[in-house]
């Protein structure tokens, strides 16, 4: 069972090189990042972008990529799309954009998505490692789905429950974050937490639990009865916190700026990881994100074929 982003990468050591579709690198971040990570071993990456771009900051974090295939491109939703095209023909198993705005790769996704016929909904999942957690927890949906309802949250809550049954976690608990208020009606958060509820019982939702809190008060306090008493931390946090929107996501997972957690986010699509670094990451952070997709690109191909 993967339980820390150590697990991640001492796998990745061991399952490496997968091959890579690098879209854009044409930032010394994202360039140092896959020269690291084909100097431990985990890739062997396919160079989309800019030739001259590419060519100059591999320069600068001195990095020979004449040995690995490079395929010219300028515009930004082509490059994405070539390479994310490349994902889903089974060309390569992982994707990951580079100095690209990640909103060209959601577009990208969700045709290819579409064209495979899939049912798909596609999400993002941003893992938080905590300290003094024994396992980690996935925020989602932090980055494609703006509103979604409660339909929309079951296959969200699907995408993430499945990425940690590749983990080795057989019945991941799951979170629907709501605010709660007493007079004026329930919110629409709180809504859909009473429909998921029903739809996991009914084992609409596959091998998941959803647990009875909405909030983090409730979470910690390991009951909602009144005068129960406090839970163990690390037995009561959920694997997966459903979040009510994209902004509320957004700025939550955004928190490991001022908290000490470490933060890890890709897109799990039907045919593979995609890694989606923030523009903010350095590139430690990208090599462990890409460690990251390496292992569960590896389990998916054993589970797909």
């Amino acid at each position: 069972m993967i339980r820390s982003l150590a697990d991640f990468t001492r796998i990745a050591k061991e399952k490496g090189p997968k091959k890579l579709a690098v879209l854009a690198p044409e930032d010394e971040d994202f360039m140092r990042a896959v020269k690291t990570s084909w100097e431990m071993g985990y890739i062997e990456p396919v160079l989309i972008g800019n030739s001259e771009k590419m060519e100059r900051v591999a320069a600068k974090v001195d990095f020979d990529i004449g040995k690995f295939e490079k395929i010219p491109g300028v515009e930004q939703q082509g490059i994405s799309d070539l390479g994310i095209r490349m994902l889903f023909s089974g060309e390569l198993p992982i994707a990951s954009k580079g100095q690209i705005p990640t909103s060209y790769i959601y577009r990208s996704i969700i045709r290819e998505e579409a064209k495979a016929a899939s049912g798909m909904t596609v999400s993002v999942v941003t893992f938080w490692e905590i300290p003094g957690i024994d396992h980690l927890v996935v925020f989602t949906d932090t980055g494609v789905n703006i509103k979604p309802d409660a339909r929309a949250k079951a296959e969200i809550i699907k995408n993430a429950a499945f990425v940690y049954h590749l983990m080795g976690v057989p019945r991941p608990r799951v979170a629907i974050l709501s605010g709660h208020r007493e007079v004026g009606g329930d919110l629409a958060s709180y809504r859909d937490y009473r429909f998921l509820r029903k739809a996991a019982a009914a084992g609409e939702l596959g091998e998941c639990e959803i647990v009875d809190a909405t909030s983090f008060t409730e979470i910690f306090r390991g009951s909602r009865r009144p005068g129960a008493p406090a839970g163990d931390v690390r037995r009561e946090m959920p694997h997966i916190l459903v979040v009510p929107c994209l902004d509320t996501g957004n700025v939550i997972c955004k928190l490991d700026f001022f908290l000490d957690v470490t933060r890890s986010s890709l897109v799990a699509t039907s045919r593979g990881p995609v890694c989606i670094p923030a523009r903010s990451d350095f590139s430690d952070n990208i090599v462990q994100q890409l460690a990251m997709c390496v292992v569960l690109a590896d389990r998916m191909g054993k589970e797909v074929h």
